[in-house]
C-alpha cells in the first residue's frame, strides 16, 4: 500500500516510477531499464534488505549510477549495516509524509544537474 501511494504521488509530480516489492525484483528492473536516476529503498523487505539492494546495484556498475534514498520505520539515519554506511544516503523515516518524500526526491535529483 505504501509503495502504491509513493508511486502515485511521484507520478503526479511528473516522475516516471517503476516499483518492486523485493530486492530480486528491483534488481531485475534495474538490469532491464537503463537510465534509472533514483532508487528509493526500504531497509526491511521480504528476504533481502535495502542495503543488499544498494550493494548489488553499486557492484553492477553502470553509468550513470543511480542515486539512493533509504527509508525505514525501524532504524535511524546514522546506521551501518555490514560494509555499507547507510548514513551516507538521504534518509526518510516512516510513517512517511508524501510532501517530505517529494521534497527529498527533488533535492536528490537536482544535485549534480
Amino acid at each position: 500500500m505504501i509503495l502504491e501511494l509513493m508511486s502515485e504521488a511521484l507520478t503526479e509530480e511528473g516522475y516516471q516510477c517503476l516499483t518492486a516489492s523485493n530486492v530480486d525484483t528491483a534488481l531485475g528492473v534495474v538490469k532491464t531499464t537503463p537510465g534509472i536516476a533514483l532508487i528509493i529503498t526500504d531497509l526491511k523487505m521480504p528476504g533481502k534488505s535495502g542495503s543488499d539492494l544498494i550493494k548489488a546495484v553499486q557492484a553492477a556498475g553502470g553509468d550513470p549510477k543511480p542515486k539512493f534514498i533509504v527509508m525505514s520505520g525501524h532504524a535511524g539515519p546514522n546506521i551501518n549495516e555490514g560494509d555499507i554506511d547507510l548514513g551516507s544516503f538521504p534518509f526518510l523515516t516512516k510513517p512517511l509524509g508524501i510532501e517530505s518524500l517529494v521534497e527529498q526526491v527533488r533535492a536528490v535529483l537536482s544535485v549534480g544537474e
